[in-house]
């Protein structure tokens, strides 16, 4: 079982979507329910400047398109420098948001702004790439933090449907950001920002589809616990990769990784759980691989619980910053791995069981792997490849 920090694409989900061209559905065929929800939208075709709006719920003033009211919009075409306003008033509805070959660019706010709505619901169309973007592309990286803070903003709930590709740019500040929860249930999402990728101040749930997410500060980032329950970063499906300049996920209160593929290189920790609200990392499941300028796992708060998966992390501080309670096979200790090394991971006969391109010096590791035994002696080898490999000496399970 060969395991790279670099993963396939989730497979194409081929829905068959049906447009506003009058076809019919062929006898006997039922329409999915995005296909019902599309039948039934308003439909609002945007070019550059301007907007065309057929049914009801929306207008559009000055480069605006304002949604008042609860359903399902589907929108195509490009504008060159405006934003989508959700505002269903005070008694907040359920919208839904059907991107088709979409690009909207703001230079100032975000292109996609919800004020008040129940929960918004982004589905995107497979016909091609749709693209949010905020404020002009930058090399500063200096933060614009007056603006609402994201490419898509959202005061209420928002959640990423799929099935196509949707490429975020966040140039002025996160590439997603929600005072509440975002949820991402599938498709393809494509995150640059100068901030957080992904921030969704009460929860962040990565259930399926595939992110790739490259930022200045963290990947997915909440920093609000004071509802119960909340706070909290969980993954429990789809593809995960983070390249961040800081920290790769960082959550106020607890990490839960159930399931997926998670792939983290960063600048500084690669999971942080708040240590003052006692947060903990916990792992039953998915597949985890890290690369980290510092901590590979901080949960000084609390601990790393570990029941399952798949766990090959790599950190360049020295020291370890979380207490593991494992009730499977691990491995946590120091170890000594140049900047551009590949670490393999082989069992006694020699087969490989994991590798990881470390992209920082590293001192300390993390292992956990499902096709080992407590007790078990593992070989870790460094090198470019199988003819060029070195012992970097062995552990042992515990």
């Amino acid at each position: 079982m060969k395991k790279t920090a670099v993963l396939g694409l989730l497979l194409a989900l081929g829905l068959s979507l049906a447009g506003c061209s009058g076809e019919g559905t062929p006898a006997g065929q039922e329409l999915s329910e995005l296909e019902q929800m599309e039948a039934a939208a308003t439909v609002i075709s945007l070019e550059g400047g301007t907007a065309e709006i057929e049914g009801p719920g929306a207008s559009f003033e000055n480069g605006l398109v304002t949604l008042s009211a609860g359903g399902s919009y589907l929108i195509r075409g490009s504008l060159e420098n405006g934003r989508i306003l959700v505002d269903t008033g005070e008694t907040k509805q359920d919208v839904n948001l059907i991107l088709d070959a979409v690009s909207i660019h703001c230079e100032t706010d975000a292109a996609i702004y919800v004020e008040r709505a129940d929960k918004t619901r982004i589905y995107v169309k497979d016909t091609a790439p749709s693209t949010l973007s905020s404020g002009a592309a930058r090399t500063d990286n200096l933060l614009l933090t007056e603006a609402s803070g994201a490419a898509v903003y959202g005061e209420d709930d928002l959640e990423f449907m799929g099935p196509g590709t949707l490429i975020i740019e966040g140039n002025i500040n996160n590439g997603i950001g929600c005072k509440n929860d975002v949820d991402v249930n599938g498709g393809v999402l494509e995150i640059s920002a100068v901030n957080n990728g992904i921030k969704g101040n009460e929860s962040v749930d990565i259930k399926g589809g595939q992110v790739s997410i490259s930022c200045g500060n963290d990947g997915l980032k909440t920093d609000d616990a004071e509802k119960e329950g909340k706070g909290s970063v969980n993954i429990t499906g789809g593809a995960l990769n983070i390249s961040a300049q800081d920290q790769g996920i960082s959550s106020i209160k607890d990490i839960n990784i159930t399931g997926g593929e998670v792939n983290i290189v960063s600048q500084r920790d690669g999971l942080n759980a708040d240590k003052e609200l006692g947060g903990c990392v916990n792992i039953s499941g998915g597949s985890v691989f890290i690369s980290s300028g510092n901590d590979a796992i901080d949960a000084a708060g609390e601990k790393l619980n570990i029941s399952g998966g798949s766990l090959l992390a790599l950190g360049k501080d020295k020291d370890l910053k979380a207490p593991v309670e494992a009730s499977v096979p691990c491995y946590a200790g120091s170890l000594k791995l140049a900047e551009g090394e590949t670490l393999t991971v082989k069992d006694a006969a020699g087969n490989t069981l994991a590798e990881l391109l470390s992209a920082y010096e590293a001192k300390t590791v993390f292992i956990s792997l499902p096709d080992t035994q407590s007790g078990d002696s593992l070989e870790l080898f460094t090198g470019a490849d199988e003819s060029s490999l070195k012992s970097a000496g062995s552990i042992t399970m515990e």
